[in-house]
């Protein structure tokens, strides 16, 4: 019964959240779905570029030397089923179910600094609230970013999708949790 009630309370929030976490900048009516699993990737692109792609909760955002710099806390999330199996294996000794369709873990100390490209694109979800709604997928630029982030307190808990070229932060875009 209560495996039923995980996996329905899942299904239930991936309908209502059906588009993708790395979905564009046009507005949306839901809000971002991530993928079952995000671990962080690398990969090269045509041009020989190094692409890493990763979640992260974002540990100081600061101006050094005239650019915005960002250090990182790299997780990984998993959702619905995979957030059972992986909460499991982190607390193989509760007995409870796990009732959240999310779980993030965090089992890697090691935190890493980026310089944030002066064209990076930025990406919230929770920012506006205007009319009482939140306005998905909603570009902003490094300032409007800087002091979204400043506005939660540093460190928070607020995973980000961050996507870094050749050592370069070019993309960050922040997941809603429910």
């Amino acid at each position: 019964m209560k495996k039923s009630y995980v996996l329905l309370s899942s299904l239930i929030l991936c309908s209502l959240l059906g588009t993708e976490a790395y979905a564009g900048s046009q507005q949306q009516t839901t809000a971002p779905a991530p993928s079952s699993v995000i671990i962080p990737t690398s990969s090269k692109d045509k041009q020989g570029n190094t692409i890493e792609k990763s979640m992260a909760y974002v540990k100081t955002l600061q101006v050094k030397n005239g650019k915005l710099v960002v250090t990182l806390d790299y997780v990984q999330w998993f959702f619905g089923e995979e957030a059972v199996k992986a909460y499991r294996q982190d607390h193989p000794l509760v007995k409870e179910v796990y009732p959240a369709p999310y779980y993030i873990r965090n089992s890697n100390p090691k935190i890493r600094t980026f310089e944030i490209s002066p064209k990076a694109s930025f990406t919230l979800q929770t920012n506006s609230t205007k009319d009482g709604d939140l306005h998905w997928n909603e570009s902003v630029n490094a300032d409007t970013f800087s002091k979204f982030v400043q506005s939660k307190g540093i460190p928070y808990q607020l995973p980000f999708h961050i996507e870094v070229t050749n050592g370069i932060v070019t993309k960050i875009t922040e997941q809603y949790v429910p």
